[in-house]
């Protein structure tokens, strides 16, 4: 089910502005899991334990993949938009999103994630519950530019200086977002519950820790791991799935056009350059697994290995239109 409503406003200077507001929600979505787990339970206190002395559902089968349709979801988000119509050579578009997308499952195909940040399968499939916390895509803040300009050079120009000065064309797209959530895993099962995905459990806070103070923000060191404990043997930490964020996008496309009549036909000259700051967009930690299954602290959890966008790229083209 989704829900909207928007208002626009136009103002001077052939600009429009516009504000909204986007609603949905979500039942009934898929869902992963194995089934063949031990049974849990939770504590008054609110901790999650697989029951003492219970035996595993279905003691004669190993892993049962099963995907199910017991997820939901909820979104909301205001935007808000800026567009100026083309009018003395420039226009443009500013667009901003501010959002919020909870779940209790973003995907996960035969033991697989739907997104880089989403985890294979479940924690409890009997437990859907267990799972909710940030959508795998859940990016709040999320802001886009673009934006053309003709330069107004040479149009007063005849002959060979008009060749040269006129139809010069400046573009640009801006694009700055908040990063992916994820969360850490504790690598092995704390718990106890003998299912096959025994890697997807998560741990637990240390004292004072949270995720205001986990992040640290620097490749080498994008979270503390520190701040995450092995639960009690037998229980499940209290760390919620996508509970971190991982760093921002910052990305400015720039392209020079110049435009050139030759007799009926109209020829394109394009220099285009990705990435125009060579920014360093990373992705968040690959492979942040804490723990070593007799408890030791496996090194590097907390390391960025990989980008999120490529490098400066610069691009030349030519294109004719007739």
């Amino acid at each position: 089910v989704q829900w909207h409503l928007n208002t626009q406003r136009e103002l001077p200077g052939g600009m429009v502005a516009e504000i909204g507001y986007l609603g949905s929600r979500g039942v009934n979505l898929p869902y992963y899991g194995d089934p063949n787990t031990t049974p849990s339970e939770y504590l008054p206190d609110g901790t999650k334990r697989v029951i003492p002395g219970a035996a595993l559902r279905y003691p004669s089968w190993g892993r049962i993949r099963t995907r199910a349709t017991g997820a939901e979801s909820s979104y909301h988000g205001m935007t808000a938009s800026l567009h100026k119509r083309f009018s003395h050579g420039v226009q443009f578009q500013a667009n901003y999103t501010y959002s919020r997308s909870i779940d209790t499952w973003s995907g996960g195909l035969q033991g697989s994630s739907d997104y880089l940040t989403g985890a294979g399968s479940a924690v409890d499939y009997w437990d859907p519950e267990f799972e909710r916390g940030r959508s795998s895509f859940d990016v709040p803040h999320n802001f886009v530019f673009n934006a053309v300009y003709l330069l107004p050079f040479g149009d007063n120009s005849t002959g060979f200086k008009r060749a040269l000065t006129s139809g010069w064309q400046l573009s640009g797209i801006v694009a700055v977002s908040s990063g992916m959530p994820f969360h850490p895993f504790v690598g092995f099962d704390r718990a106890g519950d003998r299912q096959s995905d025994d890697d997807m459990q998560r741990p637990s806070w240390a004292p004072g820790r949270n995720p205001s103070n986990a992040i640290i923000g620097t490749a080498e060191q994008w979270f503390d791991p520190l701040a995450f404990v092995l639960p009690a043997a037998g229980t499940f930490g209290n760390v919620r799935r996508n509970e971190l964020r991982g760093p921002n996008l910052r990305v400015v496309d720039f392209s020079i056009f110049k435009n050139q009549r030759v007799g009926p036909t109209q020829v394109q000259f394009r220099v285009e350059i990705f990435n125009l700051l060579n920014r360093a967009n990373f992705n968040p930690p690959s492979s942040p697994l804490l723990f070593q299954s007799g408890g030791a602290r496996i090194t590097g959890a907390e390391r960025i290995t990989s980008l999120a966008t490529p490098a400066r790229q610069l691009q030349l083209g030519m294109k004719i239109l007739f």
